[in-house]
Formats: structure tokens, sequence, C-alpha cells
């Protein structure tokens, strides 16, 4: 049975809202990332859990799996998110093995943590980037944190800190698969009910069809400037010509780092 009302002032049809414009961030952005640091392709699955907090306290997990490799991150700015990736161990060994170039890891050491605390980081930029595109909002991000716990207290912790009372919390499981080896992570992606809605309201189709654009091809780019002399505009430190280009569309940096549109920009005028 489904219990939409669980989630205080997010109705089913916000939820499933809520679902696309999510499934649009992690397909465009976070998927492309992992999908390159794991050098396999990536499926992935979004869901919002019903009854929030309380769908975590009913999730049975064998006893070899309770265990989980965490890393905590958060976006603070114009709307608040905290983001928790939760690996089991044998997958956590795996993508520690994967990026330190080595055959097998007994244990997650020292090095093993710092490589999935860079995965978690490079996922989240990616995340909060396609946010900043889609809604125009600046996010600051914090710093990683690793940890070993039980899933419901990893969750419970972020919980407590983004929305009182907790049943307020909308969870978002995003769990993301290699199609090749089977590794398996979860992205939780936790806000209040009142930024779930400030997200829905400000995110635009248009910039993230936009955005979808540029990533694919370049030739994509190409065809939006029709022409236009790229040579005339500096690209970097005086965006506003870029904007106005751009029709308005308000491509700002997350965290202090360069848009990959800004990249790409780049690139052309280089290849002029």
């Amino acid at each position: 049975m489904i219990r939409m009302a669980a989630l205080a002032g997010i109705n089913s049809e916000e939820i499933q809202d809520l679902i696309k414009v999510f499934d649009q961030y992690i397909t465009s952005k976070t998927s492309v990332a992992l999908s390159k640091l794991l050098s396999e392709s990536i499926i992935h699955n979004v869901k919002i859990l019903e009854c929030g907090i309380s769908d975590i306290k009913d999730i049975k997990l064998d006893p070899d799996e309770i265990k989980m490799c965490a890393v905590r991150l958060n976006g603070k700015g114009d709307t608040h998110i905290e983001i928790l990736y939760t690996i089991q161990q044998k997958y956590a060994k795996r993508i520690a093995a994967k990026l330190l170039c080595q055959n097998e890891v007994c244990e997650i050491d020292e090095m093993g943590a710092s490589a999935i605390q860079e995965v978690a980081n490079i996922m989240t930029g990616s995340f909060f980037n396609a946010l900043s595109n889609g809604t125009g909002f600046r996010v600051d991000l914090s710093t990683p944190n690793y940890t070993n716990d039980e899933l419901y207290s990893l969750i419970d912790t972020s919980v407590k800190d983004i929305a009182k009372p907790i049943e307020n919390v909308v969870i978002t499981d995003v769990e993301l698969i290699g199609k090749s080896s089977g590794t398996k992570l979860h992205m939780i992606i936790m806000q209040n009910t009142l930024d779930a809605r400030k997200l829905l309201a400000n995110n635009s189709e248009q910039i993230k069809e936009q955005q979808c654009s540029f990533d694919k091809q370049n030739s994509e780019l190409d065809a939006l400037l029709q022409g236009t002399d790229l040579q005339s505009y500096s690209v970097g430190g005086q965006n506003s010509e870029l904007d106005a280009l751009l029709q308005g569309t308000d491509l700002q940096p997350v965290g202090g780092q360069n848009s990959e549109l800004d990249a790409l920009l780049d690139d052309v005028l280089k290849e002029k």
C-alpha cells in the first residue's frame, strides 16, 4: 500500500515530479562521472521512500551486509541537501582496488577510504552542478566524511540535521550499478519538504535540456551559437556577454569550480 500522505507537504504528483528531476540530474551528470571513474557503463534507479525515515527502520539486511562504508556530504546555500553514499564492504573494496590500480584490497585502509571519499566528492559535485544548471541555485559543498556504521544510524544522523520533526524529510534513494562488474552503491539524497518544493518550483526543464545537449555533442553547441564569433567574447572572468548569448540561462559554477560549459567554450576558442 502506498502511503504518500506520510510525507508532510509533498503530494503524490510532487513526488513523481521530484523523481523525474533527480533522474535527469543523475542521467546527465552523476552516472557519467561514475562511469568514467569505474571505466564501465552505469545503470541507475531512482525512488523516493514513501514513509521517509520509517522505511529505513524496516530494511532487513543479511548479517554480512549490516556494516556499510559510507561517505556523508552536504550542500548549503539557496537550498540544503544532505547526501549519504552507502556501499557494502565488498563493493567498497572493489572500488578502492580499481582507483588504487590494485588487483585486490583486503581491508579499507586510509588510502582506500581516501579513494572512496574522492568518488563521493566527484559524484556530489556533478549532482550539484546539474542542480545549479537546472535551478540557478548557488550551493557550497562540504568536505566528505568517511565512516562505518549500520544503515539506519548513518541516515538518522543526517536526517536530524535537515528536518525537525524528522517526519518532514524527503529521502530519495538512487541505486547505481556497474553493468560489467555489478558494483553497487546507493546515493541517498535527503532534504526537508520545504526545500523539495522549492527545488521543484525553480527547476527549469529548458535549462536541463540545454545542458544535456552541451554535454552530448559539440555540434549542438555550434548550432545553438549559430555562427557567433566566439573570439569576441571573454570567457571566464566576465560572463555577462556569454549570459546574454545563452538567453539568460544561469550556468553558475558550484563550489568555486568552473562550469563544464566554460571548459567547453575554452576548448572551442583554442581551436579557432
